[in-house]
């Protein structure tokens, strides 16, 4: 067996915002879209769109560059340098059933059953709900109410009983996670 190939030693740096003609245009209607947007709204909704689109623009713009900085690293210029035939990039599936212990997998953490993480996961939920819906058609009958009708309340207490519950799921997934994560670095099981 011969040793790979060695890359060329010409180290290019990423070309990170190399675009086209029909992208520029795109993105100068896009850019256009947007401040007509702005323009046309009023109120909160204008500083809405905006953190909006930007944070849009953060992701995508992220993406892009982890992703042109990945392919063009180090790494990754040698592994496809190789020889194609000796390290191919296809995945190794069996289409016969298989046994998970043949396949030397590695063991298994706790999170791959979250559920039984946390005991009373549905009791945390519901108390979101119930706190949610609570604290919201309070506040929505104290500020509100004698300008909302009836549909109106039910509707916001709805909401704030939806929002109560996703603030109880987040603050009940992170802690166990986060527990969890910290018992298993530690070796506790």
């Amino acid at each position: 067996m011969s040793a790979p190939p060695t890359p060329p030693s010409t180290h290019r740096e990423p070309h990170l915002l190399k675009f086209g003609l029909k992208k520029l245009f795109l993105i100068v209607t896009l850019a256009s879209l947007f401040c007509a947007l702005m323009v046309l709204t009023h109120g909160p909704w204008p500083l809405v769109i905006f953190f909006l689109a930007l944070l849009t623009l953060a992701h995508v713009l992220g993406n892009m560059i982890g992703t042109r900085l990945r392919d063009t690293s180090h790494e990754i210029r040698l592994w496809r340098a190789t020889d194609p035939r000796q390290s191919p990039d296809s995945p190794l599936a069996t289409p016969q059933p298989y046994e998970l212990a043949k396949l030397s997998l590695p063991e298994e953490t706790n999170l791959a059953g979250f559920g039984r993480i946390v005991s009373g996961f549905r009791w945390f939920l519901l108390s979101g709900f119930s706190v949610g819906a609570l604290l919201g058609g309070t506040l929505l009958a104290v500020t509100i109410g004698n300008r909302i009708g009836w549909a109106g309340w039910v509707v916001g207490t709805v909401s704030s009983a939806v929002l109560g519950t996703w603030v109880a799921f987040l603050g009940v997934s992170f802690t166990a996670i986060a527990r969890d994560a910290l018992r298993q670095a530690h070796g506790k099981k």
